[in-house]
């Protein structure tokens, strides 16, 4: 039995945005004017035959006959046949009590577990149900039944999480402790749990309610935006999807765009510190930063750290930003062109990595076509009860879909291999980060596709560690304001700020620069989570690095993915004997990395 400690929402693994939309204002500046989209085109995904070049690939296991590390609760079905049913989650919560009562009556082992086996079953199909409640959701934003039932099964979360903590503690208390963890839980289980009692805190799950409310609004505004234009109100998205916009017609779309979303974002944002605060508040942490790292996300690293950390990156990287600006690369590509240069990739790497492909491509657990009302980004979530990750990605029509794609499907193998016991985030993308760069000298591009990926993702690689730790840094910082300066005006100009420090500002650009903060979904619905890119990204350009060096990149890679059940960043490093992030002078000779090597 694994702890659950996060919401459905946030063991989402989320898109990697770097800054703002889609880097629409570097490419403005690259450019010297806003690109030209293409045209919304219908793409399948559909699987393509297999590859016969080159005819020597590796070997791998055929998925029906690879050993997984869990059993699935229900039977594996493609993921179009799954039937959702909304689940009943106060019969859950009285299931929970009712064992509960039973350990505080003095049953014995065997009692207990017979009463508690049926309930926790019922609890992985809840938490499916919510994943893929989600799922269908961001598949069509304007399906209003599955983003009432999301919503509802989150605010259904704190409460269920509530009794089962409550339940827990009760058999850590019990004389039964030990034969409990010998027979089911794993030694030291109910230890966390003697420390931890969140959930028994009746006002945090008060707040806990607030926040998947406030998440919500979040949501739903994003599903919906619009602006007044030419005497009608039309959907921004749709407005740029138009070819024939000029620069200052879609410079004035984003400035409408801002102008009204941004104090509606601001508002929600400044309600979700206070809300967030007065959670640390009433568990006793000095800041909800420690709250998130200790809780959310189990880091064996702390936030003043990761101050010193970005002050790092800030002072050693900044200089790098407008050569990563023109470094990348980019041209024209369909999905299902995509999705067949990942398939010949699959095999290629062989082993694990084409079995879970088959995996995925047998129970169709992916979905990457187009549709101007699906969720933009990409995420792989996972369906506990069937034991099945889901890969999602919305698609920009453009060859960087492939590491999109393959970014997603380095989570998917990770989850597929090890049943989703990553439990540490920062590990988890390193999967994601490393499988990209190791793609680079197996896809099946052409010469000049290859290279100028190369430096594409050596570029957005500078610019992951320079967004992301300016996010970091501006989340951290905008929760040390006072409430009264929780303001839009305020959000922005310290936003502007932190762009400043890390190399991003762009003169003239200001108006649209200083808003765009509100895009960044991880600061509304996951929060202090941004700084897992950068730690994570160290180890996947380390896994780089060996691959160019020796060929040994993926014996690396195989060798995290292995560990990482259980584990943190640090520890899992450590194993592998690779070098810590936080080590003394990594940035630096990281900077000297980039600057050797972009073009």
């Amino acid at each position: 039995m694994k702890k659950r400690k996060l919401s459905v929402l946030i063991v989402l693994l989320l898109a990697l945005s770097l800054l703002l939309q889609g880097c629409t204002v570097q490419q403005l500046f690259r450019e010297g004017g806003f690109p030209a989209p293409t045209e919304a085109t219908e793409t399948t995904g559909k699987p393509t035959e297999a590859p016969t070049e080159p005819e020597d690939l590796p070997p791998y296991t055929p998925y029906d006959e690879y050993e997984r590390p869990a059993e699935a609760l229900l039977a594996e079905v493609p993921f179009d046949e799954i039937v959702y049913e909304r689940p009943d989650a106060q019969g859950l919560c009285d299931d929970f009590a009712a064992v509960q009562a039973l350990v505080e009556d003095g049953a014995d082992c065997d009692a207990i577990l017979a009463a508690y086996y049926p309930v926790e079953e019922t609890y992985v199909r809840f938490s499916t149900m919510g994943q893929y409640a989600y799922i269908r959701y961001t598949l069509d934003l304007n399906d209003s039944y599955y983003d009432e039932e999301y919503n509802w099964c989150e605010e259904q979360s704190p409460l269920i999480e509530q009794a089962m903590e409550k339940c827990f503690i009760a058999m850590g208390k019990s004389d039964q402790r030990k034969a409990l963890e010998a027979a089911y839980f794993e030694e030291g289980f109910f230890d966390y749990y003697d420390e931890n009692q969140i959930y028994s805190n009746d006002r945090v799950v008060e707040l806990m309610q607030e926040e998947s409310a406030l998440q919500s609004e979040y949501m739903a505004m994003q599903s919906d935006m619009t602006i007044a234009w030419e005497g009608e109100e039309c959907i921004v998205e749709d407005l740029l999807a138009d070819p024939n916009l000029d620069y200052m017609e879609m410079l004035e779309i984003y400035t409408l765009y801002y102008e009204k979303y941004n104090p509606l974002a601001s508002e929600l944002f400044a309600k979700l510190i206070r809300v967030r605060r007065e959670i640390a508040e009433e568990l006793d942490y000095e800041s909800y930063a420690d709250f998130a790292y200790e809780y959310y996300y189990e880091r064996d690293y702390t936030p003043a750290q990761v101050k010193q950390y970005t002050s790092d990156i800030a002072k050693e990287m900044a200089s790098l930003y407008y050569a990563a600006v023109y470094g990348s690369y980019s041209e024209d590509m369909e999905m299902d062109e995509v999705m067949e240069l990942l398939q010949n990739t699959a095999y290629r790497f062989g082993g694990e990595i084409a079995t879970a492909y088959d995996y995925m491509m047998a129970y169709r657990l992916y979905d990457v076509t187009e549709s101007t009302s699906k969720m933009p980004g990409s995420y792989m979530t996972y369906l506990s009860a069937y034991e099945m990750p889901f890969l999602y990605v919305s698609p920009t029509g453009e060859i960087d879909d492939f590491l999109t794609a393959t970014h997603e499907f380095g989570h998917f193998v990770d989850g597929y291999v090890n049943c989703n016991g990553t439990n540490s985030i920062d590990c988890a993308e390193i999967f994601s980060q490393g499988l990209e760069f190791l793609a680079l000298s197996r896809a099946d591009l052409t010469r000049r596709e290859r290279e100028g990926l190369t430096s594409s993702k050596l570029a957005d690689s500078v610019l992951v560690f320079l967004g992301q730790a300016c996010y970091a840094e501006f989340e951290q910082r905008a929760y040390e304001l006072p409430d009264d300066e929780l303001t839009a005006e305020r959000l922005n100009a310290l936003f502007l700020e932190c762009t400043e420090e890390f190399g991003m500002s762009m003169y003239g650009m200001e108006d649209i620069l200083a808003p765009g903060w509100i895009d960044i979904q991880h600061f509304f619905i996951a929060p202090f989570y941004v700084i897992s890119y950068c730690v994570s990204n160290d180890a996947a350009l380390q896994i780089y690095m060996l691959e160019q060096e020796n060929g040994s990149g993926m014996e690396a890679y195989q060798t995290l993915m292995r560990n990482a059940p259980d584990n943190s960043i640090l520890a899992l490093l450590k194993i592998a004997e690779m070098e810590s992030p936080f080590a003394e002078g990594r940035i630096a000779e990281l900077a000297d990395f980039f600057a050797d090597n972009l073009e």
